[in-house]
């Protein structure tokens, strides 16, 4: 194989790589945001409860498949976590109350039947 070509290949891989990472950020930020809001939104819950269930069961799902076919994406799943977990609080914050010291570890979210 010619350099040039491995050179490609190794960007492609990379594209790849950097769009699992985003669709899995994307799921994970999803999946919080929507067990703040069947914990916490009181006003919206009655309305939209089923939707943010749903939401929560789709997103968990989209992180799993993830999971199955990159089990490396786990480690960065695990890096990024704290950080959007904090930044979900302070955006969602202005929405509704949430505890400021109430953490939701990363295992606990991603278990199946967990909605807060």
């Amino acid at each position: 194989m010619d350099l040039d070509r491995l050179l490609i290949l190794l960007d492609e891989i990379d594209d790849h790589s950097q769009r699992e990472k985003k669709l899995l950020k994307s799921s994970l930020e999803r999946l919080v945001e929507n067990i703040f809001k069947l914990q916490y939104w009181e006003m919206e819950k009655g309305r939209d409860f089923y939707h943010w269930q749903m939401t929560i069961f789709d997103s968990r799902n989209a992180i799993q498949l993830l999971l199955q076919k990159s089990p490396n994406l786990r480690k960065y799943l695990e890096l990024i976590y704290p950080q959007l977990y904090r930044d979900a609080i302070d955006y969602w914050q202005a929405e509704f109350y949430i505890p400021p010291n109430v953490p939701i570890e990363l295992e606990l979210i991603l278990q199946k039947n967990y909605y807060g």
